[in-house]
This record gives C-alpha cells, sequence and structure tokens, in this order.
C-alpha cells in the first residue's frame, strides 16, 4: 500500500513533504523520510507545514502535508494569511480523527470541528481511503494547481496493516 502510495507521488513529482506525526500517518511519514526521491522535512506545528509547502508552491516545487484535524484547526490563521491569501497549489493529506471508525473517545469534537470550518471556509475536502490514495493524489495536485489553492484529502481511519 505505501510503496503505491510513494509510487504515485513520484510520478506526479510530489516530491516535497511535510508533516506532523499523527498515529494513523505515521507509516506513510516513515516511508517518506527513508525514500531518497523525497525531501520529507518533519515540522514540530502545523503552521510551520503551511509555510514550508506555501515556499515550495511557490517556487515551483509540488508538496504534500500530513497533520491530523486538530493540528489544522490550530494553524488556520497561518492558513488563511498565506495559502489563502497567495493562492498557494499543495495537497494537504489530513488524518480526519473522530469519525465513526476513530475509536478515542476523545476526537468526535475534533471531527465535527474540522467539517464545519472547511465548509465555512469554502475548502475543498475529498475524502478518501488510504487504498484510493494512489487514484486520488494526482487528481488533487490537478485541483490545486487548476485552482490555486490547496486541496484537501481527508482520510477517516488509519492505515490496516
Amino acid at each position: 500500500m505505501i510503496e503505491n502510495i510513494l509510487k504515485t507521488l513520484n510520478e506526479h513529482n510530489i516530491n516535497l513533504t511535510t508533516g506532523v506525526p499523527d498515529g494513523w500517518v505515521v507509516p506513510l511519514i516513515k516511508a517518506l523520510s527513508e525514500d531518497k526521491r523525497f525531501d520529507y522535512i518533519p515540522a514540530a506545528r502545523e503552521e510551520e507545514c503551511f509555510g514550508i509547502a506555501a515556499g515550495g508552491a511557490m517556487s515551483g516545487r509540488r508538496a504534500l502535508v500530513l497533520m491530523q484535524n486538530s493540528g489544522f484547526l490550530n494553524s488556520i490563521g497561518a492558513f488563511t494569511t498565506l495559502c489563502q491569501k497567495y493562492q498557494t497549489p499543495f495537497v494537504c493529506l489530513i488524518a480526519n480523527r473522530g469519525g465513526i471508525n476513530d475509536s478515542n473517545s476523545y476526537d468526535p469534537n475534533k471531527y465535527k470541528s474540522f467539517e464545519a470550518t472547511t465548509k465555512a471556509l469554502n475548502l475543498f475536502a475529498h475524502p478518501s481511503s488510504w487504498e484510493d490514495l494512489p487514484a486520488n493524489l494526482p487528481k488533487a495536485i490537478a485541483r490545486a494547481e487548476g485552482a490555486g489553492e490547496p486541496a484537501f484529502i481527508t482520510l477517516s481511519e488509519g492505515l490496516k496493516t
């Protein structure tokens, strides 16, 4: 599964990657950081991810950001004042915690708040499974570049290993 995702990213020149770990995306982060085809830049906070991806997009690189929904909620200021204002196209892969596939009892508010916020900000957010990521990533970067804004792909569960 992970190898198919890496192959797709490489084939579509999405080789600048950054993220803040979440249990659901850690296997992908680990693979990206170990693969020489990708520049994975670890971030301490999600705002940093948006700065890295926006800077990459401004310099002509295709970027992928990985984070949890609550991390996006924490970084809305950076997102709106940088990514939206300067219309930087990249893909943001969100672990959309708190839905029916998440067993953590403390995550439902994250899910509800993320769903409400993306709708209020009129953001493109496409739900995907891990299995469908190789097909959805190229569509998301094409959509981001065509619209001149980040495209979000949301995952409703962790990778089954």
